[in-house]
């Protein structure tokens, strides 16, 4: 048995091994996986278990240094850990004291996109003042996307089922890799070109979409020089890329957000069904009021019609009117028996004047005798005759042709005596 000067106490044990451990362990990195993380409700520090898989160790990081975290760590989260090796004797367990922890993998990717959202904000660039107004009635739209991925065709079938009358214009890019955020930069400055403007129109929106993938999938829009490409666009942009619990940078500095490609067809478009049906109910609406209207004037002027102030400068037109209709028929009158008597003398005359007519006569047995007389200018002898008519019997001559012509007939003649 040892002397009893060579027997440690619990404490002494303890102290010894404190001692030894973080004298040799003053600065550690270690890499694992966060599991049974909490933050103490009153004092704000973290503790958590790092593990791998095959160990496993407790670790604190107190609340004058995790506040410098721009991020929260969750269990499940790959890291690494700068610290140093601590003993917290009264139990005889160490621990690692955390003084920085940085995320691996998707940790890190969150770490940068936090950090980039951040310097963005204070920038502005995600200020509700500085989004443009997105057109209700667009009439020609560019979707930056993929031409063989499923978002195109989703976005066409809810466009066509909406408003079919919206032009829609592909600008066909990479939506995954390295060349997603140079590709998408150049979208933005050809579709805002002069050139294209005179040729197709002016695009009223432009839509930025990809479908859900992983955070390394979509971290291509996350890319600052996509977020002020977006920014500086003198077109409003809407931004759908992922699914709804997906958030990029574009998100926050596009005009517009939608959770997905389909919902930023239904944002962008009014619903053409819709409007129909509610220009049918306007239209009704507003029918009623100008009927309604209508009745209280036609009401007035009826009231008006009737007031005798109003009436009686109708009712000595009215009287003049009578006075006119008596003149105009007494004029008629007049005018009727004239005619009528100049008609009668004119039947009278004409009736003298059949009575003395040669017609007349020639019915008593007389007859009318004309002379031909053959004009020596006539080329065609033919063609011209002159008649003369016969009143002597000295102007006739033998051998001399002439026209006997009685009432009924016409005779011709020579004279041989």
């Amino acid at each position: 048995m040892l002397p009893l000067q060579d027997i440690l106490t619990v404490s002494e044990l303890n102290n010894k091994i404190k001692l030894i451990i973080e004298q040799n362990f003053r600065f550690v990195q270690l890499i694992g996986e966060i599991s049974n993380f909490r933050i103490h409700s009153q004092s704000g520090h973290y503790y958590f278990t790092l593990k791998d898989d095959g160990s496993q160790v407790q670790a604190v990081m107190w609340k004058t240094r995790n506040q410098s975290l721009l991020f929260t760590p969750e269990d499940g989260m790959q890291v690494v850990i700068k610290g140093r090796v601590t003993v917290y004797g009264a139990k005889g367990s160490y621990q690692v004291e955390v003084w920085e922890i940085k995320p691996q993998g998707a940790g890190e990717l969150q770490l940068k996109f936090e950090k980039l959202k951040l310097k963005l904000f204070e920038e502005g660039l995600f200020d509700e003042d500085n989004k443009k107004p997105v057109p209700k009635y667009p009439s020609n739209v560019a979707i930056i996307t993929s031409k063989t991925g499923a978002v195109i065709h989703d976005f066409i079938k809810v466009i066509e089922r909406r408003y079919p009358v919206l032009n829609i214009y592909l600008y066909p890019v990479n939506v995954q890799g390295e060349k997603v955020t140079g590709e998408v930069i150049n979208a933005l400055k050809y579709l805002q070109a002069p050139a294209l403007k005179r040729e197709i129109g002016e695009i009223d929106i432009i839509v930025i979409a990809r479908g859900g993938g992983s955070l390394e999938d979509i971290y291509p829009f996350n890319s600052e020089k996509l977020a002020r490409a977006v920014s500086e666009c003198k077109i409003p942009v809407v931004s759908a890329i992922g699914h709804e619990v997906d958030y990029t940078i574009c998100d926050f500095v596009a005009d517009l957000r939608a959770p997905t490609p389909s919902a930023a067809a239904e944002l962008i478009t009014p619903n053409l069904s819709e409007m129909i049906e509610n220009i049918g109910k306007f239209s009704y609406f507003y029918k009623s009021i100008v009927n309604s209207k209508v009745g209280l004037l036609k009401n007035a002027v009826r009231e008006i019609e009737a007031n005798y102030y109003i009436n009686r400068p109708k009712d000595i037109i009215s009287n003049y009117n009578m006075r006119l209709d008596n003149l105009s028929g007494r004029m008629s009158n007049i005018t009727y028996n004239k005619v009528n008597n100049f008609f009668n003398q004119i039947k009278s005359y004409k009736k003298t004047l059949y009575h003395i007519s040669p017609q007349n006569t020639m019915k008593k047995g007389y007859a009318l005798v004309y002379k031909n007389e053959l004009d020596i200018f006539t080329k065609d002898p033919d063609e011209i005759e002159n008649k003369k008519l016969v009143t002597r019997a000295g102007e006739l001559e033998k051998y001399d042709d002439v026209d006997i012509k009685f009432y009924d007939k016409k005779r011709s003649a020579k004279i041989i005596k």
